[in-house]
This record gives structure tokens, sequence and C-alpha cells, in this order.
């Protein structure tokens, strides 16, 4: 079957398309994100029998016409996610989507559940649910009777921390799907074990220079090109400056890319798809974890209004 796989280049989605590519070998990878999905459905997946998305919310301001292609392709399409939904679920089902939802679940886990890989791959949707800090679902505490806990923690972070190491490198990405899918164990790759152990040094210095230079506003501290993960900068700059919100800033030339954690007090999902959107970007994601993208002449102004209203 001519098949084409969509999907986030976090831990949770290349896991998710490994599970993918596990029983639909032939698959073409590529990785994509809320904004980019539209493009790259365009580019990569007409024509195909099968198109599978994972690990991808729906950007509000591109549904009209993400839901126009959707119902114009002949291809079956199945859409796995576990952000919140924001009211595209039931549209996109109108469309002939095949939607596999569920909050609280990593969307590996939803692959696994709903694509029914070889019993094997379930350490590898595990895998996904550690990257994503979805671990309080019954299978995946299901799971955690039938691996070894100790080896499950170490071959997922090895993953995980190999995976930042890799940043941006979509190829090594589609290498590394490739190899998950043959149920391959992370430690198995010393390459893999290498990059997770330089970028567990990296992290280390980068807590320590988050809590140096992060700056605090209101209750949100925010660090601007970090020089490492966004994702673990905002979480050190919320635990090392004790607040709410913790936002991470790489400029991209004109763009501002950030990434946001916070306690369970702050919904970033809902704040973000109306402050981003108001200064002319994107934002959303889940709960506590969050990500946006604004135009670098509006930063200013994004951080005072999120300060605002946390």
């Amino acid at each position: 079957m001519d098949t084409v796989i969509l999907a986030h280049g976090d831990a949770d989605g290349v896991t998710s398309a490994a599970i993918a590519k596990s029983i639909y070998r032939d698959a073409e990878v590529y990785f994509t994100h809320p904004v980019g999905l539209l493009g790259d459905l365009r580019e990569f997946a007409l024509g195909k029998e099968l198109v599978i998305i994972q690990d991808i919310a729906i950007d509000e301001r591109n549904l009209e016409e993400l839901l126009q292609l959707l119902g114009s392709m002949d291809s079956r399409i199945i859409y796995i996610d576990h952000h919140p939904d924001n009211g595209a679920l039931d549209r996109l089902k109108s469309t002939g989507v095949t939607v596999v939802h569920e909050e609280g679940a990593s969307a590996a886990e939803l692959s696994y559940r709903f694509l029914n890989p070889p019993r094997e791959m379930s350490r590898v949707a595990v895998y996904g649910a550690i990257g994503d800090h979805m671990m309080s679902t019954p299978w995946y505490l299901e799971m955690l009777e039938t691996w070894d806990v100790k080896t499950l923690f170490f071959e997922a972070g090895t993953l995980v921390l190999a995976l930042e190491a890799i940043g941006r490198n979509y190829e090594e990405k589609r290498k590394l799907v490739q190899y998950l899918a043959e149920n391959k164990l992370p430690s198995q790759d010393p390459q893999l074990v290498e990059k997770a152990a330089l970028q567990s040094r990296l992290n280390e210095e980068l807590r320590l220079r988050v809590a140096k230079e992060a700056t605090v506003l209101g209750n949100i501290a925010y660090i601007i090109d970090p020089g490492g993960s966004l994702g673990t900068a905002a979480f050190y700059a919320k635990v090392e400056k004790n607040v709410k919100v913790g936002v991470a800033v790489e400029k991209r030339k004109d763009l501002c890319v950030m990434s946001l954690r916070s306690t369970s007090q702050v919904d970033l999902n809902t704040l973000l798809r109306k402050i981003a959107v108001e200064l002319g970007g994107h934002g959303g994601g889940h709960r506590q974890a969050a990500g946006a993208r604004i135009p670098c002449s509006n930063l200013g102004s994004f951080l005072e209004e999120l300060a605002k209203h946390v």
C-alpha cells in the first residue's frame, strides 16, 4: 500500500511513526508541525492510498483550507492525536477522516492501541509516553507490568536525549524511525548512547545557565536564545525561578519560536491560542507544555500579555 506518515519530530511523534512503520514497512516518513501540516499534505500526501497523521494539533488559522484539502483527497486518512480538541475533530470526521483522539494518553500509546502492531512494539510506545510525560493511563500502568521498568526508563531516556541532540536533522530522524520499527533498542546503537550522554551534560549546563540568566516578569520567567533545547530551557526557567510559567525563545531571523512549560494552575494551550494569534502568530499544544511562533517585533508585547494573564 502506497503510504505516507506525517508525524511530530519529538519522542512521542518519532515513536508513533515507528509503530506505524512497523506495519506499513514501505511508508514514507516526514516530520511536520501544526502550522506546516497543510503544506506538507499538499507536498507529500496527494495521491497516496493511506495517509497517517500522528501527534499534530490542528491549527485554527489553517482549518478551513485543511478541511477542504482533506475532503478532496481520495486517500484513506488516519489522524491520531492527543492534544486538546479545539472544535476541529468533529469537522475532521465529517470529511471522512478516521480520528483517534484521547487526551491524557500519548500519541504513541494511541497509535499502538489503534494500529495493533506486534506486541514488542509496546515498549516503543512506552518510550513515547515517557518522553511526553503521559504516564498515568491504565494502558501505561499495565505495560509497566510487562517490561522491566529499569530498562524501559534507560532506553526511553537514551532515546529522548538523543533526539534532543539530533534536533532538526530530519534525515537522521527518519533513520531512527526505521531503526525503532525494527524493534531495536536505543542502547544497541553506540552513537545514540553517545549523543544521549553528551546531551545530558549539555542539559545540566543549560540548567545552570537558565538559573543565572532567565528574566522574571510577573509570574513568568523567560530566556532568549538559551543555546539548548527550548523545552528543557522553559522547564528550568519555571523551576529555577519558582514561577508558574517558563518561556524559552529562539530567534530565527524575524520569527520567534518558543516553548513554554507551566504548573497545573495554568492552561497554556488556551492562553496561547488567544495571545499568539492576536499578535500575528500561532500557538497551542498541551495544557502544561505548549509552543508558539510570533513575529519577533511582537515578542515584548507577547511576554507582557502572557504575564498579565498568568
